[in-house]
């Protein structure tokens, strides 16, 4: 079987070639987070499982190019009819909005590249002089240098239409947000964009101004509703939060509701997840830090999950939860709105959860209303069903338990779990069964914790309904730094099997760079569907760093795009994991340091440069891992290891390939496998035995590297050969394994010799 280790910690750095382009009818994204219920699931997903998305068969196909930053999340239409330029038919298409103000429509299933190497548009259509950056509204200048369609924009269910709304300037430091309506087919406009405004009555004195949506401090961040034939647009920032009510055929405004009109504050913002609407009509929304008064007889809804319905031209409030310490929350800024909301399949659940990454589980028929508790900070609530923390406090001052990302959930094959991944924390999945959550000191959880910082993990989960080995949750994450203060943070995607996170299936990085897909967009979840992962970036590279109000970064990334994933073209066979006797390590030892040749080396991105050739040349026989290292990397403290293995000869006859996997760990932490797999012609036999059952073997030698200074320790190296045979006809390949344990060699075990063990 495929090696296991008890590493508690799993970092990587490595990767797969090719690509794959394969038309197929697929399961359609066209709201933010999947669904109006925002449960960020894609049930229909028949290529993608937990035996092909693995390193070698699952990997980087191409990037879709924009001209700005892409906040939003990637939408994708199966089947779409398109009619401009030199593209008539039916695509299977991805829809990439920017900050430049532009939207795009991909062929999903083909590069398509232009003249200039760069993938060419089926459409593309700019809205506008997008609103300038600055410290009003970015303190650290993460979205410079300039703020255009901020939310997920929205399709309508008849695939013909697509809303935006969009950041202008006009001029003279005025700024406007506009509602776009574009015919999905061509791009062109259905009618002139609506400004965006609005007012209420101010309850404090009706006969005083009415109190009016500016649209120069508010964000645009949760992504866009389409409901019962209304689009819904949410706002945080500013002075209040608001939610505005369209119809959607005709653009007019038929609704508007400020969140704390009788007071401040109280932004819609969810960290991009757009409101909840049921079958009923009803939309939900959380709300962030401000005023909360409606038990003093005011109307504002800070910190609170907020239930509305549309009513003759006219928002009311049908119920709300707001929790029993919202006083502490507000003085110590931690938003219950940080995140959004997700409803349970059966539409009586809805669960939320924010800063505090306190999860509550609420019945939408009696959401709960507010029971204060200003004497208990971490009181509990007794009007909701259940609530239970997602991720503790922690003793570390820099550990936060916020919870961003929308949650996750799946009713799998053997229990139904929710999926989180809040900040200085692993991703985790709880249990749900009779409307609770269960056995939550036993909730599996990933080996990968991102950097400390924000924003934790931005999930998405495809499956095959609830078929088992069909169900991955993905998730993007900071890789190297905090995304809320520093621009230039590296992101990392990763698979895990939902139905347990602890096993890692696949991630970006990996040791020759070729998987990783640049800097990490903040709130945009994956999109997942027709055998493809669409990842939203800030762009390809740029120096990591803190800007801070003034100061103003004024190099850019010189690409912006979406990068695109999916299964590589060699990656057709199912490879099938068994332990069999044809592979075995006879012995291992160390052999002093490594003498390699720097100029040698090749560079394959910006951070990285591959030594794997200049080791091999050194040393007179192949590397059984990479050697992927900084720039910079001087080798310290590390040892060249010779291995050799032994092999049946009947087994090396049939087999086509011999391989390794293959990490570098200290105590507590495990690199990912950077083994490699070599055809059999390419071995270095260095002499034959007979094995004690009798058959004949050949030896082979290989080399690699332990010992490496790691941080305030030293790496042992872990490893374990197999075997591979290929079968056209079972469309499989059989991956027979080592039958001992994963191998260990470093500065405690310098060597070892089992050929008394294993030779007549």
């Amino acid at each position: 079987m495929r090696p296991k280790s008890d590493m508690r910690i799993r970092i990587s750095i490595a990767l797969g070639l090719g690509m794959l382009a394969m038309p197929v009818h697929a399961t359609d994204v066209m709201t933010q987070h999947n669904d109006r219920a925002r449960t960020g699931t894609n049930l229909k997903e028949t290529m993608l499982n937990t035996s092909n998305v693995r390193t070698g068969q699952f990997g980087k196909l191409w990037n879709l190019f924009a001209d700005g930053q892409i906040v939003a999340q990637p939408l994708y239409v199966s089947d779409l009819q398109i009619d401009v330029g030199g593209h008539q038919g039916r695509f299977n298409a991805v829809i990439v909005a920017t900050m430049h103000n532009t939207i795009y429509v991909y062929d999903a299933d083909k590069e398509n590249k232009g003249p200039e190497g760069r993938t060419v548009p089926l459409w593309a259509r700019w809205l506008g002089t997008p609103r300038p950056g600055g410290e009003d509204i970015d303190m650290y200048h993460t979205n410079d240098p300039e703020w255009g369609i901020l939310s997920t924009p929205v399709i309508n269910d008849a695939k013909t239409v697509i809303y935006a709304v969009a950041w202008h300037d006009k001029g003279n430091g005025n700024y406007e947000y506009r509602l776009h309506a574009l015919n999905l087919r061509d791009g062109s406009p259905r009618g002139q964009p609506m400004a965006v405004t609005g007012s209420v009555p101010n309850p404090k004195d009706p006969q005083a101004s009415p109190i009016s949506f500016d649209p120069r401090p508010q964000k645009q961040r949760a992504g866009l509703l389409v409901s019962k034939g209304v689009l819904y647009v949410a706002f945080g920032g500013g002075y209040h939060g608001w939610l505005f009510a369209y119809d959607a055929e005709t653009l007019q405004q038929r609704a508007v509701w400020c969140s704390t009109p009788s007071g401040n504050q109280g932004g819609i913002w969810q960290a991009g997840q757009g409101p909840v609407a049921d079958a009923e009509g009803h939309i939900y929304i959380m709300t962030g830090n401000g005023t909360f008064d409606v038990t003093q007889g005011g109307s504002s809804y800070a910190d609170s999950l907020v239930k509305l319905r549309l009513e003759n031209q006219k928002f009311v409030v049908k119920d709300y939860f707001t929790p029993c310490n919202q006083k502490w929350l507000q003085d110590m800024d931690i938003d219950l709105g940080s995140s959004g909301p997700v409803l349970l399949p059966g539409e009586k659940i809805i669960v939320g959860g924010g800063k505090q990454g306190r999860l509550y589980v609420m019945n939408t028929g009696n959401l709960g209303k507010h029971h204060p508790n200003p004497a208990n900070n971490q009181c509990d609530n007794p009007n909701v069903i259940q609530e239970f923390q997602a991720n503790p406090f922690s003793s570390d001052p820099n550990g936060r338990p916020h919870i961003h990302g929308g949650p996750v959930f799946w009713n799998g094959p053997d229990a139904a779990r929710l999926y989180v991944w809040s900040e200085h924390s692993p991703l985790k999945a709880f249990k749900f069964k009779d409307n609770r959550f269960i056995d939550l000191e036993n909730a599996k959880t990933s080996g990968y914790r991102p950097p400390w910082g924000m924003p934790g993990g931005m999930l998405a989960l495809s499956s095959n309904g609830s078929s088992a080995g069909s169900g991955i949750v993905w998730a993007l994450v900071p890789l190297t730094g905090d995304a809320n203060s520093q621009r230039g943070v590296r992101g990392l995607l990763l698979a895990f099997d939902a139905q347990d996170v602890s096993n890692e299936l696949w991630r970006s990085e990996q040791p020759n760079g070729r998987n990783s897909y640049g800097l990490f967009a903040k709130f945009a979840p994956p999109t997942v569907a027709g055998g493809k992962v669409f990842v939203a970036t800030y762009g390809n590279d740029e120096l990591q760093r803190t800007y801070f109000k003034n100061d103003r970064p004024e190099r850019l990334p010189t690409e912006y795009y979406v990068a695109v994933y999916g299964l590589l073209t060699n990656s057709k066979l199912t490879v099938v994991d068994q332990n069999k006797d044809d592979i075995t390590v006879l012995k291992a030892q160390l052999h002093g340091p490594p003498k390699i040749d720097r100029g040698k080396c090749e560079s394959v991105n910006p951070h990285n440069i591959d030594c794997t050739v200049a080791l091999e040349q050194a040393h007179g026989a192949p590397s059984l891992h990479e050697v992927i290292v900084p720039n910079n990397y001087d080798f310290a403290g590390c040892q060249v290891m010779r291995v050799t293995t032994a092999s049946k000869e009947g087994g090396i006859t049939n087999a086509d390939s011999v391989g390794f996997w293959s990490a570098e760990a200290t105590e507590g932490f495990e690199t990912t496998n950077s083994g490699r797999t070599f055809p059999k012609t390419s071995l270095k036999r260095v002499g034959n035995g007979v094995l004690k059952n009798g058959a004949n073997a050949l030896f082979h030698e290989f080399i690699g590297m332990a010992s490496c200074e790691l941080g305030p320790t030293s790496a042992f190296r872990l490893f374990k050969p197999f075997m591979d045979f290929r079968s056209d006809q079972e469309q499989k390949m059989y991956r027979n394994w080592d039958l001992a344990q994963n191998y260990r060699i470093g500065r405690e075990i310098t060597q070892f010799d089992r050929s008394g063990e294993l030779l007549q």
